[in-house]
């Protein structure tokens, strides 16, 4: 009898626990989205009227934009050239698709792409860096 309490115990703590963490995931999942809208608008600014000055910690810092690329796989050509479904080009279904010789890794290569990107950059700021963006104005 002592048993089935226990374990009726430890199963309710688990399901909090449980709960607890899925909560927690959907929150994770809507502070990235919040922070991802408020890079985007300032990465507009910065676009669009140049260099700002941010203060964090009462330190001001230069906020930039950087372009870069990132290397992207295009799976749904792909998938429509091979006739399969997306889910079924995971990396063991491309591999088994290399070994049964339906394609090659060279023409995989032709399925990579170049996206480009715009990430925030943020530096301490100079007192040149300070002059130049607020003209003089400290």
């Amino acid at each position: 009898m002592d048993f089935d309490v226990r374990t009726q115990i430890q199963q309710s703590e688990i399901n909090g626990l449980y709960n607890e963490m899925e909560e927690l995931k959907k929150k994770r999942k809507q502070l990235k989205e919040s922070i991802d809208d408020k890079e985007e608008k300032i990465i507009s600014h910065i676009l669009k009227h140049g260099n700002v000055i941010a203060y964090k910690n009462d330190d001001p810092h230069v906020l930039t934009v950087k372009n870069g690329h990132s290397t992207k796989f295009d799976k749904s050509a792909l998938a429509n050239d091979l006739g399969v479904s997306q889910k079924e080009l995971d990396y063991v279904g491309v591999a088994e698709f290399v070994e049964s010789k339906q394609i090659t890794s060279q023409k995989l290569n032709e399925y990579y792409y170049q996206e480009p990107t715009q990430k925030l950059n943020a530096r301490k700021a100079k007192k040149a860096d300070m002059d130049l963006i607020l003209g003089g104005r400290v």
